[in-house]
Order: structure tokens, then sequence, then C-alpha cells
């Protein structure tokens, strides 16, 4: 491990190897949701569009642009859901467009979605725009949490990577990053477990807030931000991250006792050893835990990929 200081003062922590390891995409987020329209006209408002190769008595895939994704089962594939509620995220994710008009028109589908009977009641809700901040923010139904911002340049060509068929009509270019409340006291030494076991490039963005860097052209971003009163426990959401160095992942994460296996996915993969997780090019973890003391910090469960994913929308 190396430890070095930008030039803002903020700490970066990173690997040897950071040209071998590392976050290649934060790839998709799966919330559970009590209504597949419900959750379709909102990411359709949003600028998704629906992956038309899955039917819709499957989980509704939203594609995010043409590397991203949003998973949204509902009562209607897992009747389990209806009992145990809707997830909400527990921060806000970032939304990227391609200027302030393609912003704003996703701002005006979504105010226009108040009109429907089925979002009357619900934490539907639309912002102003924030000069302060550069973004809006936006509700969905459940209390998800959604900053919309114009992407630069860059951060616009590395979205435009991927190969997902059905993905030309979507308004939105992606998710920019993934904001996860963290209990007070563990974003830093959560950034130095990612950093340690998958090579993720680690900063300090201000007091209390860090963010592993990665994605296309390392335009992504997870971001730990500490919150008062946060118990860091799952609500059984997931993150799908594709990484580097896949094999060395897993081993690392293995060794530390962390591999685990989501009994609610077991007929997607089911990886405890490294020859399963080949098999399956995929594998899970869900506590990030100091690596000194071995205290579990917070929880949050990581469908981890390796590029040989049948799913994976990288040009490799």
């Amino acid at each position: 491990m190396k430890t070095a200081r930008n030039p803002d003062c903020s700490i970066t922590v990173s690997t040897q190897q950071a040209g071998e390891t590392g976050l290649l995409l934060i790839e998709h987020l799966n919330l559970n949701v009590l209504s597949t329209q419900v959750a379709l006209d909102f990411y359709e408002a949003l600028g998704c569009c629906r992956d038309a190769r899955r039917p819709l008595s499957k989980t509704l895939h939203s594609n995010c642009g043409s590397l991203t994704q949003f998973h949204t089962p509902s009562p209607d594939n897992e009747a389990y859901i209806a009992g145990e509620g809707a997830q909400t995220w527990r921060g806000h994710v970032e939304l990227l467009y391609d200027s302030r008009a393609s912003l704003d028109a996703a701002a005006m589908r979504l105010a226009q979605l108040r009109e429907k009977a089925e979002f009357r009641g619900t934490s539907l809700a639309v912002e102003s725009w924030s000069e302060e901040l550069q973004e809006l923010r936006v509700s969905d139904a459940y209390g998800n949490i959604f900053a919309l911002r114009v992407a630069s340049t860059e951060a616009a060509g590395a979205m435009s990577v991927g190969v997902r068929p059905g993905t030309d009509t979507c308004q939105v270019l992606g998710i920019g990053s993934v904001t996860l409340k963290v209990p007070p006291g563990t974003a830093e030494r959560g950034a130095k477990f990612y950093a340690k076991l998958l090579g993720f490039t680690a900063t300090a963005e201000s007091t209390g807030t860090w963010a592993l860097l990665g994605g296309p052209q390392s335009m992504q971003r997870l971001r730990l931000e500490e919150h008062d009163g946060c118990s860091g426990q799952q609500i059984g959401e997931h993150l799908a991250i594709y990484v580097r160095d896949f094999d060395s992942c897993f081993e690392r994460l293995l060794e530390q006792g962390l591999i685990w296996v989501n009994p609610r996915f077991v007929h997607l993969d089911k990886s405890t050893n490294l020859e399963e997780a080949r098999h399956y090019n995929c594998f899970r973890f869900k506590d990030i835990i100091d690596l000194e003391s071995g205290e579990k910090l917070f929880e949050l469960e990581h469908e981890v990929r390796s590029t040989g994913h049948k799913s994976c929308p990288l040009r490799t």
C-alpha cells in the first residue's frame, strides 16, 4: 500500500499494482419496489429505457445509458416483497445527462408523474435546480434520492464505451456516483478496506466522506458519507460491480472469511471457492470490516463480477 497527498491536500490511498487492480464499473443497483409499473414509469421519466429482452413478468431492468442499470424486483416477481416493503437506498445516486436541456426535460417528465393516481400520496418529489450544487434532486415513490447533473465532456465520453442492446433511446448517460451513508467514524476505515482487498483507489473528499474511484476512465465513484444515527445495517439492497484482478479479489476476501452466498440469488451464483467464482464469473460479500481490529463497520451486499460475465457491457 502507498499513501500520497493530492494537490488539494486530500489523502489518497491506492495499491502498488494500480494498473492491474481496481474498480472497472459500478454496473447496477438492485432495489425492491412494490409496483413494476410505478418503477417503469419513474425510470422512463428519468430517461432510462426498459431492457426489452426481458419480459415484464421478470424483474424489471431499466437501462441507464449503455453501461449501467437499475434492477427493481416487485411482488410480481417475488411474493415476499409485498410484506417486507420497498427498499430505499441509504444515500443518493448521481445520474449524468449530456446537457441541461436533457436534464430539464427529465425533470418535467417526472413532475408530470404527480398527475398519475399511482403516484399520489407517495414520496415522489422534484426539487428546483441548485446553482450551488449544480444539480437537481428528485425522489421516487419510495424515497430513493437521485441527483441529476450535467456530465463533463470526459464523463460523457466515458459513459459511452459500453455495449448493451436497446440503449439507443436512453436520455440519461449513466450512473456517475453512488453515495452510501455509513456510521460515524467508519468512512476512512471502510475506504482502506476497499483499497486493500479490492485494489480500489480511495480519496478523502471532506471530513467524514471518502470516495472510491474507478469505472470507465475513472469517472465513477462509490462515496462513503458518515451520518449520525446511521446503523450501517443492510436492508437487502445490493450493488453490482466489475473489478480487475477478479481471482485475487476473491481470494483476499475469502482469506478474511467474507465471501457470502445470498440464498435469494442461488439460481444466479453460489460461489464459495475460486473454481465456483470462475464458473459464475461472480461472487458476493456484504460485510465491510476494519482490517486491523476485525470490527464490522457497515454492511452492503456487493455482487462482484468479472469481465467474463455474460451481462458485461464493457468493451473488452
